[in-house]
């Protein structure tokens, strides 16, 4: 399964730091991702995806936030899916 996890912290100044240690946590779980401008894709299970979301707000907790927006976006598919499937062909797309 593939899904997308934003994390956007209601916090003065720039959330950079936060959000590193968040995809430290996301790393930890054991998922594979990749951290794009606007979220950090993952691939894995649903209960593994899940379980990363859940140390995402434990980790805000621990990091003193006490207001943060989180988003998660899951692409149910009958047949397994990879982040390099999703993406292939995309590139010659893109703008210079």
């Amino acid at each position: 399964m593939l899904g997308e996890i934003t994390v956007i912290p209601q916090i003065e100044g720039p959330a950079r730091e936060i959000v590193g240690k968040v995809v430290k946590e996301i790393a930890a779980q054991g998922l594979r991702y990749d951290v794009g401008a606007a979220g950090t894709a993952v691939e894995g299970d649903i209960d593994a995806i899940l379980a990363a979301v859940r140390v995402v707000d434990q980790r805000l907790r621990a990091e003193g936030v006490e207001r943060a927006v989180v988003e998660l976006r899951l692409q149910l598919e009958p047949h397994p899916e990879t982040l390099e499937h999703q993406v292939q062909g995309v590139g010659a797309a893109s703008s210079p």
